[in-house]
């Protein structure tokens, strides 16, 4: 076959392929028109039945519970009645209560501000007792409230200066004198002016006017008349303002109206009619005077619920304005502030009238609903068929578009997952550690290094944060500058200490970059790093290799140099301690390595060096700098002078020559020592080293084992 043939059986395959799929694309179509159609029929026959045997069965339900519905409805209509009725009436009596103390408080006021005149105009002229005099008489005759108001006027110890109603106590001390309930009346008046306004209410009981038998419920305002600390009062007895009030709240109770014929009628607790709307020739007669029997026995019964604390009660009584008496539902409540009973009720026959309403109103609802559920859902069916038809010409396009679409994507999505497949090989590959992290910084994925380097396994790091590796060993501050800088550059790299899911804290290189999307939002953090240990031991190898000498262990020369110039730096800048320098030779060194041999002369060398670390303090610097030499850097504390150099050196000169004991002798050694403090003149370390050379030098010329100074030499006996 050739080329020619052989792409025309390819395009013939690839058309017969297709028309195969807009075959089967027609098929769906078709199956989907007839089967979506035959679906929407039997919903909406199902739907239908349903919806319409529901209704009819809530109907009846209704139906049944409509009387206990419609009583439940007049209970709480009239339990809203009442509660309408006692709000009225409690703000009734509290109105009551602040209208008293208000006018108390200013009868109160009135009478102090006439006696302070008094007083600014004759406390001069008059002896205090006449001035106290004029005072008290001055308000004496005061009267309000009917006339049973009056002024009285105590002392902070309880004596009693004024009292109009009872003059023959005046004089005496009721500080200890109490009310019916035990309460002392005159230290509540002194405590209501305990206060920095010297003035307050105070309640408690007392006899009123005509009465000396019975105490009553009594309010009083006080206020403190400062030329002599007396307190000032008026008060009223409660209940003469509450039964100015009566008359005009059972008015308005007796006014109230709901519904077809409901009222609410007062009885006070012993069984007098106070107010009935229906019947207003009831009103104050006491119901045992009642000549109707069923008048007589309604109350009584009404009586009896209101003493068991109220409730619903059903009796019989009068319609309003008929002699016909029907079968009434009332709600019984007590109103505690005024001592009244509350009824409110509603008759037997408003009940079935309404019952009667409320059935037909239901009925017609039904008929409604019926036919706008059956309308409904034929236009709802009509509307799914037509949507069915035209979706499912349109899902015969969108299959073959949607089929083209897959192969595509499919070719992609096979492409970028060998891409993938690579990228991973790659990453888990590789030798440094790879974390990626989310915005939130939770590890998604980490590579196999990461588990060589760290011991955490992938199940023990995805999901938590780079936090498990933290070592300790770094500050919060170094971990705000890492974060601070990603945040501003996109990157951070450094060298980190970290710690192994065994616990071994280990150094490390680390990497991090920040990616993120194109409305520049963090996607994730991907760390790359490296374990470092090796490199660092080698680091500190050298460094310990290139600061110090390698036989004694001490420091070299170069370190020597480093640490003086630091060290007279931080002098001359920071005024930190005095700096001096001691130069340590062993004299006649040669002899021993001579005689003995270099082994011993080394090992002579090696005691030199320890007993030099041993007798110097930690902020000394103890180093060989050659051969027999030695050199050591003194830092002098603040109070240290040469005084101490020479304490210091004569202690170093006696330990090292102590005889060191070799196999089974002992080698003599001698040593000279040479000394110089920083200065003006010697302020730097060469100089200072020339000047403790030059003091060696001179140890040595004037006979060895001994110590010099570079400028006044100290023997000291070896």
């Amino acid at each position: 076959m050739d080329c020619s043939s052989g792409r025309e059986y390819l395009l013939t395959c690839w058309q017969a392929q297709m028309m195969k799929h807009e075959n089967k694309a027609s098929l769906l179509s078709s199956y989907l028109l007839w089967g979506g159609s035959a679906i929407i029929t039997l919903l909406l026959i199902s739907l239908i039945s349903y919806y319409y045997l529901n209704t009819r069965e809530q109907y009846e339900a209704q139906l049944t519970n409509l009387h206990s519905n419609l009583i439940d409805q007049q209970r709480s209509r009239l339990s809203a009645e009442l509660d309408d009725v006692e709000r009225y009436l409690q703000l009734s009596y509290d109105s009551a209560e602040q209208r008293l103390m208000k006018e108390s408080q200013e009868q109160t006021q009135q009478a102090i501000q006439v006696m302070n005149s008094l007083y600014q105009t004759y406390h001069q002229q008059l002896s205090e007792a006449e001035m106290k005099s004029m005072l008290v008489e001055a308000v004496r005759e005061l009267r309000f409230f009917d006339g049973r108001g009056y002024i009285f006027i105590d002392d902070m110890d309880g004596l009693c200066i004024l009292l109009p109603t009872s003059p023959d106590v005046e004089g005496q001390s009721l500080y200890d004198n109490r009310d019916d309930t035990g309460h002392y009346i005159m230290r509540g008046l002194i405590d209501a002016v305990d206060n920095p306004a010297a003035a307050g209410y105070s309640r408690y009981r007392w006899y009123p006017p005509g009465n000396n038998q019975q105490m009553a419920d009594k309010i009083a305002y006080v206020e403190v008349f400062e030329p002599y600390q007396w307190i000032v009062g008026a008060g009223e007895y409660l209940d003469r303002f509450q039964k100015g009030l009566k008359p005009e709240v059972l008015e308005h109770v007796r006014n109230i109206r709901f519904g077809q014929n409901g009222y609410v009628a007062v009885i006070n607790n012993t069984g007098k009619m106070l107010a009935n709307a229906a019947i207003p020739g009831l009103e104050n007669i006491h119901y045992n005077q009642f000549e109707n029997d069923l008048i007589r026995d309604s109350m009584a019964q009404i009586l009896d619920t209101a003493k068991a604390g109220g409730g619903y009660t059903n009796y019989n009584w009068y319609r309003p304005g008929s002699s016909e008496n029907v079968e009434k539902l009332s709600l019984v409540r007590p109103a505690n502030s005024w001592g009244w009973i509350l009824v409110a009720g509603v008759y037997e026959g408003d009940l079935n009238q309404l019952l009667a309403e409320q059935k037909a109103s239901l009925e017609h609802a039904l008929e409604e609903a019926e036919q706008s559920l059956i309308i409904s859902f034929l236009v709802l069916g009509a509307l799914a068929l037509f949507i069915t038809h035209y979706y499912s010409h349109w899902l015969r396009s969108l299959f073959n578009s949607y089929h083209r679409d897959i192969t595509r994507q499919q070719q992609e999505l096979q492409e970028k997952a060998d891409s993938l497949l690579l990228s991973g090989r790659i990453v888990d590959s590789a030798y440094e550690g790879i974390t990626v992290c989310d915005a939130n910084n939770r590890i998604l994925q980490v590579n196999s290094a990461f588990t060589r380097i760290t011991g955490y396994s992938e199940q023990d790091a995805i999901g938590k944060t780079p936090a498990i590796l933290k070592s300790g060993r770094h500050q919060e501050v170094f971990y705000r500058s890492m974060w601070r800088r990603l945040e501003n550059t996109g990157y951070w790299r450094g060298e980190i200490w970290n710690r192994r899911k065994s616990g071994e804290v280990y150094p490390e290189w680390l990497s991090i970059n920040v990616y993120k999307d194109s409305q520049g939002r963090i996607q994730n953090y991907i760390a790359t790093f490296s374990d470092i240990t090796q490199r660092k031991e080698a680091e500190q190898q050298l460094r310990y290799l290139a600061e110090t000498d390698p036989l004694t262990g001490l420091a070299n020369r170069r370190t020597l140099m480093f640490c003086l110039n630091r060290d007279l730096a931080a002098t001359a800048r920071y005024m930190a301690p005095e700096v001096a320098l001691m130069f340590i030779d062993l004299d006649h060194f040669k002899q021993i390595n001579d005689v003995q041999g270099h082994d011993v002369g080394d090992k002579v060398l090696v005691e030199v060096g320890k007993r030099l670390q041993l007798n110097l303090r930690e902020s000394d610097l103890a180093c060989r700098i050659g051969g027999d030499e030695f050199v050591a850097i003194i830092k002098l504390h603040q109070d240290e002078g040469i005084e101490q150099l020479q304490i210091l050196s004569q202690r170093l000169l006696a330990e090292i020559v102590k005889p060191i004991r070799h196999s089974n002798s002992e080698i003599s050694i001698n040593c000279s020592i040479g000394i110089a403090l920083r200065n003006e003149l010697a302020s730097d370390a060469f100089t200072l080293m020339k000047n403790a050379d030059q003091a060696l030098y001179e140890a040595k010329h004037k006979g060895r084992g001994r110590v010099c100074f570079s400028e006044s030499p100290v023997l000291i006996d070896s």
